[in-house]
């Protein structure tokens, strides 16, 4: 990969935005409580006492730079909520309805009636008066509007709300809110009504990640950062959750190839272990019993680390 060099390695891994980081992230904790409790006022089953705000990438350990993503999943635990977007509106007693219908006129001889073209062309809906994922969503972008300048932007991407605010937050600062559903330490993406929720739980990840720091120290970090930073660029989507596949890498690196004061030598002996190893037997961060070939979490961010390494394959320790 072309323009990767000492310099630029060592500069990475020494960048310091800890404190703007650390009002970064304290203005988008304030802005999620304010927009909860505003919504709270008019829905009784959202409250910022059953809300948890959960940092997913570089917040999460320490390795933010000045090109970090703010990501973060707003953790809403509401029963109500979970059971409305599972609602089926009947549409397994219409589809026996009609399948029983269909098979008795099947076996009669004379002319089926036709039906009137509403009843076959309707489509399956959720309950417009059910309070779901996506209103909330939706209701969420409104709330965080409201408590932000004129000049910032709060766009709503469907699973996720994007906030462009220069003025608020910084011209460069990318920050994405994902409104989930909470339980026990589980949070809860909804799917499809037949495929139900994906959860990410986060208890193993946290230990972990403190596990391997305490063992090998600030060069875990400064490993992040550069690997965070060679995703980055290694990936044309505007966001990548790459932070839980990283961590799963480095944590199943190996702690002696952490030691040392030489950065760019650690660096390059840590990218050699893992172009020559099978990174998709490497356990999951989330959960250790699986390995990452099997862990949905990371599933996109495989073939941009084959890119990646296959770049990096005529760099040489100097």
């Amino acid at each position: 990969m072309r323009g990767i060099s000492r310099k630029l390695i060592e500069s990475i891994a020494d960048e310091n935005v800890s404190e703007f980081a650390e009002a970064t992230e304290e203005k988008i904790a304030a802005l999620c409580s304010l927009a909860v409790t505003e919504l709270s006022y008019s829905v009784p089953f959202v409250s910022v006492e059953k809300t948890i705000l959960q940092p997913v990438n570089e917040s999460f350990n320490g390795s933010t730079s000045a090109e970090s993503e703010y990501i973060y999943f707003l953790g809403i635990e509401s029963p109500q909520i979970e059971i409305n977007c599972l609602q089926y509106n009947d549409w397994w007693k219409r589809f026996k309805d009609r399948f029983v219908y269909a098979w008795n006129a099947s076996k009669k001889k004379k002319r089926r009636k036709k039906k009137k073209k509403e009843e076959d062309s309707a489509p399956i809906q959720f309950d417009a008066e059910k309070y779901n994922l996506d209103k909330l969503v939706s209701d969420l972008q409104v709330a965080m509007s409201h408590n932000l300048s004129e000049t910032s932007i709060v766009y709503n991407e469907g699973r996720f709300l994007r906030v462009i605010g220069i003025d608020d937050f910084g011209p460069k600062t990318k920050i994405f809110i994902y409104p989930v559903l909470y339980e026990d330490g589980d949070f809860k993406f909804f799917i499809s009504r037949k495929k139900g929720f994906y959860k990410i739980n986060f208890t193993n990840r946290e230990k972990l990640v403190s596990d391997k720091f305490e063992r090998v120290g600030t060069n875990f970090v400064k490993m992040l950062k550069i690997m965070n930073a060679l995703f980055r660029n290694s990936s044309r989507s505007y966001i990548l959750p790459n932070q839980i596949y990283i961590e799963s890498l480095l944590y199943n690196t190996p702690d002696e190839l952490f030691a040392g004061d030489d950065i760019y030598s650690i660096f390059i002996k840590i990218i050699n272990y893992l172009n020559f190893s099978n990174v998709s037997q490497f356990k999951s961060i989330l959960n250790p019993d699986i390995t990452l070939e099997k862990e949905k979490a990371v599933r996109s961010n495989i073939v941009i680390l084959s890119k990646l390494l296959s770049g990096l394959n005529e760099i040489k320790s100097s």
